[in-house]
Order: structure tokens, then C-alpha cells, then sequence
């Protein structure tokens, strides 16, 4: 697809005809799931990453109407693969846990030099966990479904749009991102009081 014909359908989502970026997302998935697989060898994981790179690309090309690139399809596989590789770095816990937590607070190998330091580390860890816990205990149900959706690799997010209500597909997509960042927001807040808690 020309960069001409994406920036009409572009326009299009942002006067809130939304079926003609649908249409390109279905038909860009089909295009580039060879191609992800093959980096993946899951099927899953092609799924979401594919998704999470939209939501992203979404935020920046129709939200916040940033010029799009010479080639927005080598862009968003590009985008798949750094999610991906992203994800791979980390694998001792979630994508949402991933993203909410500052480089500071993550686990961190090279201290374990000494069993204070390991204590140290284990507790870090039980705190974001737990912070991530209650942070997905009060968002509300539809946003906990969707939450699930990510962090449980057996449910799949197009399987919810009957269920949760959504008109469509990128509707769906929408809300998944805004209750992720309201997620994160919170994780955040949970974790840094507890950290204090912990201190007094």
C-alpha cells in the first residue's frame, strides 16, 4: 500500500470511519504474519505483538496525527520486531509489568553477589508483582478482561469483541490501550507506596 492511499484511510479513522483502517489492519496482519512467525515460531506471540504495534502506530498516526513514513509497512514490522525482541529480554514476567516498571525498580542479576542483595531482589520482585496484582484488582471488569487478555496467552483479544460489546475491531484495540495506560499508571502509584510503606 502507497503512503497516499494509508494517509486517506488515516483520515478517514480520524473522522471516525473506522472500517477502512479495520479493512488495513486485517489485510496488513494476513501480509506480515509469514513474516512473524518465522521470528516467533508462535502463533500467539505473532498475535500480539502485532497488536501491541498497532495500538502504537494508532496513538501516533491517527491520535496525535504525526506524518507517516516513506514506508509505513517496513515501519510497523519493524515495530513488530522490536516488540518482540523487547519482550525476549525479559521473560520473567509480564508485557504490562515490563512496561510499568522503571529500569530502577527491575530485577537486577549482576547484584546478586551476596545473600542481603538477593533478599533485596526477591522483595523488589514480590512488590511489583503484588503492585501489579492490586493495580489489575481495581480497574473495572471490562478493563480486567482486556488486561487478562494480554498477561493470559489463551485468550485472544478478537475473541472479545462479541463478548466486551465493541462495534469493532479497532474499537477493541482502543480500549485494550487505554486501559493499559491507566494500568500502568496505577502500578506505578501502588509500587512506589508500598516502597514507602516498607521503609516506615
Amino acid at each position: 500500500m502507497n503512503k497516499n492511499k494509508l494517509e486517506k484511510i488515516i483520515k478517514q479513522a480520524i473522522e471516525g470511519n473506522e472500517l477502512p483502517f479495520d479493512r488495513f489492519l486485517k489485510d496488513l496482519f494476513k501480509q506480515l504474519k509469514p513474516k512473524l512467525l518465522s521470528l516467533t515460531q508462535s502463533p500467539q506471540e505473532v498475535e500480539d505483538i502485532f497488536i501491541a504495534s498497532m495500538q502504537k502506530f494508532w496513538e501516533r498516526f491517527v491520535v496525535n496525527q504525526e506524518k507517516l513514513p516513506e514506508n509505513s509497512i517496513g515501519y510497523i514490522f519493524v515495530m513488530c520486531k522490536n516488540n518482540w525482541l523487547i519482550s525476549k529480554r525479559h521473560p520473567w514476567n509480564s508485557v504490562v509489568l515490563k512496561e510499568a516498571i522503571s529500569e530502577d525498580h527491575k530485577f537486577n542479576d549482576q547484584n546478586n553477589t551476596n545473600i542481603d542483595n538477593s533478599i533485596e531482589n526477591l522483595e523488589v520482585e514480590w512488590t511489583q508483582k503484588r503492585a501489579l496484582s492490586e493495580a489489575l484488582d481495581s480497574l473495572s471488569e471490562k478493563c480486567k478482561t482486556l488486561m487478562e487478555s494480554e498477561i493470559n496467552p489463551e485468550i485472544k483479544l478478537k475473541d472479545l469483541q462479541q463478548q466486551l460489546e465493541f462495534q469493532n475491531y479497532q474499537a477493541l484495540a482502543q480500549a485494550k490501550y487505554n486501559c493499559k495506560k491507566r494500568l500502568i499508571k496505577k502500578v506505578y502509584e501502588i509500587f512506589d507506596q508500598l516502597t514507602v510503606n516498607k521503609k516506615h
